[in-house]
Protein backbone atom coordinates (compact mmCIF):
# COMPACT_ATOMS: atom_id res chain seq x y z
CA UNK A 1 0.00 0.00 0.00
CA UNK A 2 2.67 2.21 0.82
CA UNK A 3 4.62 1.54 -2.31
CA UNK A 4 1.40 2.34 -4.54
CA UNK A 5 0.64 5.88 -2.64
CA UNK A 6 4.40 6.71 -3.27
CA UNK A 7 4.49 6.00 -7.07
CA UNK A 8 0.95 7.91 -7.37
CA UNK A 9 2.01 10.46 -5.46
CA UNK A 10 5.16 11.38 -7.35
CA UNK A 11 4.11 10.01 -10.98
CA UNK A 12 5.26 12.50 -13.56
CA UNK A 13 4.59 12.46 -17.32
CA UNK A 14 7.32 12.41 -20.17
CA UNK A 15 6.98 16.25 -20.35
CA UNK A 16 8.26 16.79 -16.80
CA UNK A 17 10.67 13.84 -16.82
CA UNK A 18 12.34 15.58 -19.85
CA UNK A 19 12.11 18.74 -17.77
CA UNK A 20 14.12 17.37 -15.04
CA UNK A 21 16.47 15.37 -16.82
CA UNK A 22 17.55 19.61 -18.26
CA UNK A 23 17.40 20.48 -14.54
CA UNK A 24 18.83 17.64 -12.43
CA UNK A 25 20.10 20.44 -9.80
CA UNK A 26 16.55 22.04 -9.34
CA UNK A 27 14.62 18.98 -9.01
CA UNK A 28 17.00 18.09 -6.19
CA UNK A 29 16.42 21.06 -4.03
CA UNK A 30 12.75 20.77 -4.68
CA UNK A 31 12.54 17.39 -3.37
CA UNK A 32 15.09 18.35 -0.56
CA UNK A 33 12.28 21.51 0.17
CA UNK A 34 9.66 19.50 0.37
CA UNK A 35 11.29 16.68 2.38
CA UNK A 36 11.72 19.32 5.14
CA UNK A 37 9.17 19.97 7.76
CA UNK A 38 6.89 23.11 7.24
CA UNK A 39 8.97 25.32 10.10
CA UNK A 40 12.05 24.44 8.51
CA UNK A 41 10.41 25.35 4.99
CA UNK A 42 9.34 28.92 6.70
CA UNK A 43 12.50 29.70 8.23
CA UNK A 44 14.25 28.78 4.91
CA UNK A 45 11.79 31.57 2.87
CA UNK A 46 12.15 34.28 5.91
CA UNK A 47 16.12 33.34 5.34
CA UNK A 48 16.14 34.16 1.20
CA UNK A 49 13.91 37.20 1.90
CA UNK A 50 15.91 38.74 3.69
CA UNK A 51 18.78 37.75 1.21
CA UNK A 52 16.77 39.35 -1.34
CA UNK A 53 15.97 42.13 0.95
CA UNK A 54 19.70 43.01 1.27
CA UNK A 55 21.02 42.67 -2.56
CA UNK A 56 18.06 45.00 -3.41
CA UNK A 57 18.74 47.46 -0.66
CA UNK A 58 22.13 47.69 -1.48
CA UNK A 59 21.18 48.16 -5.04
CA UNK A 60 18.52 50.71 -4.88
CA UNK A 61 21.39 52.64 -2.80
CA UNK A 62 24.40 52.70 -5.43
CA UNK A 63 21.77 53.74 -7.92
CA UNK A 64 20.42 56.41 -5.80
CA UNK A 65 23.81 57.30 -5.23
CA UNK A 66 24.72 58.03 -9.03
CA UNK A 67 21.47 59.47 -10.02
CA UNK A 68 22.54 61.86 -7.29
CA UNK A 69 26.11 62.40 -8.41
CA UNK A 70 24.97 62.76 -11.94
CA UNK A 71 22.44 65.49 -10.82
CA UNK A 72 25.12 67.40 -8.71
CA UNK A 73 27.42 67.07 -11.86
CA UNK A 74 24.95 68.41 -14.18
CA UNK A 75 24.08 71.40 -11.11
CA UNK A 76 27.84 72.01 -10.43
CA UNK A 77 28.34 72.75 -14.61
CA UNK A 78 25.36 75.28 -14.23
CA UNK A 79 26.80 77.04 -11.66
CA UNK A 80 30.02 77.49 -12.77
CA UNK A 81 29.93 78.66 -15.96
CA UNK A 82 33.46 79.44 -18.27
CA UNK A 83 34.73 82.58 -16.89
CA UNK A 84 34.58 85.59 -19.18
CA UNK A 85 36.56 88.67 -18.93
CA UNK A 86 37.29 90.44 -21.69
CA UNK A 87 37.17 88.52 -24.77
CA UNK A 88 35.74 90.23 -27.32
CA UNK A 89 37.08 88.28 -30.20
CA UNK A 90 35.49 84.95 -28.96
CA UNK A 91 31.85 86.50 -27.73
CA UNK A 92 30.91 89.90 -28.46
CA UNK A 93 31.76 90.84 -31.60
CA UNK A 94 29.72 87.39 -32.88
CA UNK A 95 26.73 89.32 -31.38
CA UNK A 96 26.83 91.90 -33.93
CA UNK A 97 24.59 90.09 -36.28
CA UNK A 98 21.91 90.25 -33.68
CA UNK A 99 22.08 94.49 -33.46
CA UNK A 100 19.00 96.14 -33.80
CA UNK A 101 18.14 97.61 -37.30
CA UNK A 102 18.02 100.93 -35.54
CA UNK A 103 20.96 100.77 -34.08
CA UNK A 104 23.02 98.89 -36.41
CA UNK A 105 22.11 101.63 -39.08
CA UNK A 106 21.98 105.01 -36.51
CA UNK A 107 25.95 103.72 -35.42
CA UNK A 108 27.12 103.29 -39.03
CA UNK A 109 25.73 106.61 -40.30
CA UNK A 110 27.11 108.03 -37.31
CA UNK A 111 30.37 107.31 -38.86
CA UNK A 112 30.08 109.59 -42.40
CA UNK A 113 31.49 113.01 -40.49
CA UNK A 114 34.61 110.83 -39.51
CA UNK A 115 35.36 109.05 -42.55
CA UNK A 116 34.32 111.96 -44.63
CA UNK A 117 36.59 114.58 -43.85
CA UNK A 118 40.16 112.51 -44.29
CA UNK A 119 38.42 111.10 -47.66
CA UNK A 120 38.23 114.39 -48.94
CA UNK A 121 41.44 115.97 -48.27
CA UNK A 122 42.78 112.37 -49.08
CA UNK A 123 41.41 113.03 -52.72
CA UNK A 124 42.59 116.62 -53.09
CA UNK A 125 45.99 116.15 -51.10
CA UNK A 126 44.88 119.14 -49.09
CA UNK A 127 44.75 119.44 -45.72
CA UNK A 128 41.77 121.86 -44.92
CA UNK A 129 41.80 123.07 -41.32
CA UNK A 130 37.87 123.41 -41.28
CA UNK A 131 36.88 120.33 -42.16
CA UNK A 132 39.56 118.98 -39.50
CA UNK A 133 38.06 121.37 -37.13
CA UNK A 134 34.31 119.84 -38.03
CA UNK A 135 35.96 116.29 -37.63
CA UNK A 136 37.11 117.12 -33.98
CA UNK A 137 34.02 118.83 -32.92
CA UNK A 138 31.72 116.10 -34.08
CA UNK A 139 34.33 113.76 -32.02
CA UNK A 140 34.01 115.71 -28.80
CA UNK A 141 29.99 115.69 -29.27
CA UNK A 142 30.08 111.97 -29.55
CA UNK A 143 32.36 111.46 -26.43
CA UNK A 144 29.59 113.36 -24.87
CA UNK A 145 27.33 110.95 -25.86
CA UNK A 146 28.70 108.27 -24.62
CA UNK A 147 29.04 109.48 -21.39
CA UNK A 148 25.14 110.63 -21.31
CA UNK A 149 25.03 106.92 -22.08
CA UNK A 150 26.32 105.42 -19.50
CA UNK A 151 24.62 107.37 -17.10
CA UNK A 152 21.00 106.76 -18.31
CA UNK A 153 21.44 103.34 -18.47
CA UNK A 154 22.39 103.75 -14.74
CA UNK A 155 18.94 105.31 -13.39
CA UNK A 156 16.34 102.96 -14.15
CA UNK A 157 15.46 100.71 -10.66
CA UNK A 158 16.37 97.19 -12.70
CA UNK A 159 19.05 98.37 -14.36
CA UNK A 160 22.69 96.08 -13.62
CA UNK A 161 24.50 98.93 -13.11
CA UNK A 162 23.53 101.20 -10.66
CA UNK A 163 23.47 105.11 -9.99
CA UNK A 164 26.52 104.84 -7.90
CA UNK A 165 29.82 106.58 -7.94
CA UNK A 166 31.68 104.79 -9.96
CA UNK A 167 28.57 104.50 -12.74
CA UNK A 168 28.44 108.33 -12.60
CA UNK A 169 31.42 109.60 -12.21
CA UNK A 170 33.28 108.33 -14.72
CA UNK A 171 29.73 109.07 -17.09
CA UNK A 172 31.44 112.50 -16.79
CA UNK A 173 34.41 112.00 -17.26
CA UNK A 174 34.20 112.00 -21.47
CA UNK A 175 32.11 114.87 -21.32
CA UNK A 176 35.28 117.05 -19.27
CA UNK A 177 37.55 115.28 -21.95
CA UNK A 178 35.55 116.67 -24.83
CA UNK A 179 35.05 120.24 -23.36
CA UNK A 180 38.69 120.26 -22.96
CA UNK A 181 39.36 119.02 -26.75
CA UNK A 182 37.39 121.95 -28.09
CA UNK A 183 39.13 124.57 -25.97
CA UNK A 184 42.48 123.40 -28.40
CA UNK A 185 40.49 124.21 -31.34
CA UNK A 186 43.01 126.54 -32.36
CA UNK A 187 45.94 123.32 -32.31
CA UNK A 188 43.72 120.59 -34.12
CA UNK A 189 46.98 117.96 -33.13
CA UNK A 190 46.14 118.33 -29.16
CA UNK A 191 42.23 118.45 -29.74
CA UNK A 192 42.54 115.54 -31.96
CA UNK A 193 44.61 113.37 -29.32
CA UNK A 194 42.45 114.29 -26.20
CA UNK A 195 39.06 112.54 -28.52
CA UNK A 196 41.15 110.26 -29.18
CA UNK A 197 42.12 109.18 -25.64
CA UNK A 198 38.37 110.05 -24.93
CA UNK A 199 37.02 107.38 -27.09
CA UNK A 200 39.72 104.91 -25.57
CA UNK A 201 38.67 105.95 -21.58
CA UNK A 202 35.36 105.28 -22.84
CA UNK A 203 35.62 102.31 -24.58
CA UNK A 204 37.48 100.59 -21.38
CA UNK A 205 35.12 101.91 -18.96
CA UNK A 206 32.11 99.93 -20.72
CA UNK A 207 34.12 96.67 -21.38
CA UNK A 208 35.97 96.26 -18.75
CA UNK A 209 34.87 98.21 -15.32
CA UNK A 210 31.35 99.18 -16.08
CA UNK A 211 30.17 96.21 -17.72
CA UNK A 212 26.23 95.65 -18.22
CA UNK A 213 25.57 96.83 -21.80
CA UNK A 214 23.94 93.76 -23.73
CA UNK A 215 26.96 91.87 -26.44
CA UNK A 216 25.63 93.32 -29.54
CA UNK A 217 26.49 96.75 -27.94
CA UNK A 218 29.46 96.34 -26.77
CA UNK A 219 30.48 94.97 -30.42
CA UNK A 220 28.77 97.82 -32.20
CA UNK A 221 30.79 99.96 -29.63
CA UNK A 222 34.03 98.60 -30.07
CA UNK A 223 33.65 98.74 -33.90
CA UNK A 224 32.20 102.02 -34.09
CA UNK A 225 35.52 103.25 -31.56
CA UNK A 226 38.02 101.60 -33.83
CA UNK A 227 36.68 103.63 -37.25
CA UNK A 228 36.16 106.67 -35.82
CA UNK A 229 39.80 106.74 -34.14
CA UNK A 230 41.43 105.70 -37.47
CA UNK A 231 40.08 108.63 -39.46
CA UNK A 232 41.00 110.95 -36.45
CA UNK A 233 44.46 109.38 -36.76
CA UNK A 234 44.37 109.61 -40.80
CA UNK A 235 43.24 113.15 -40.41
CA UNK A 236 46.51 113.80 -38.16
CA UNK A 237 48.66 112.08 -40.67
CA UNK A 238 47.24 114.03 -43.76
CA UNK A 239 48.32 116.99 -41.82
CA UNK A 240 51.89 116.10 -41.21
CA UNK A 241 52.09 115.48 -45.56
CA UNK A 242 49.56 117.51 -47.29
CA UNK A 243 50.10 121.51 -48.00
CA UNK A 244 47.32 123.68 -46.19
CA UNK A 245 44.41 125.66 -47.96
CA UNK A 246 41.77 126.94 -46.35
CA UNK A 247 38.49 126.38 -47.60
CA UNK A 248 37.40 130.06 -47.13
CA UNK A 249 39.97 132.97 -47.69
CA UNK A 250 40.08 135.68 -45.47
CA UNK A 251 39.49 139.06 -47.02
CA UNK A 252 40.17 142.42 -45.78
Amino acid sequence: MFAFLVTRCFRTTSKVQKLTAQFPNELRNIRIYHLLTPCTQRRIVIHQNIKYLQRSSAFWVQMSCFHVSSQASKIKKVEEPEKRELDLIRYDLKELKNTPKPALYLGYGGLIPFVSAPLVMAVTETYFPELAFAQMAYGATILSFLGGTRWGFSIPESSPAKPDWLNLGNSVVPSLLAWIALLFHDNFTEAAIMIIMGLGIALHYDLALLPGYPSWFRALRTVLTVVSTFCLVATLVIKNTYPEKKLVSDRK
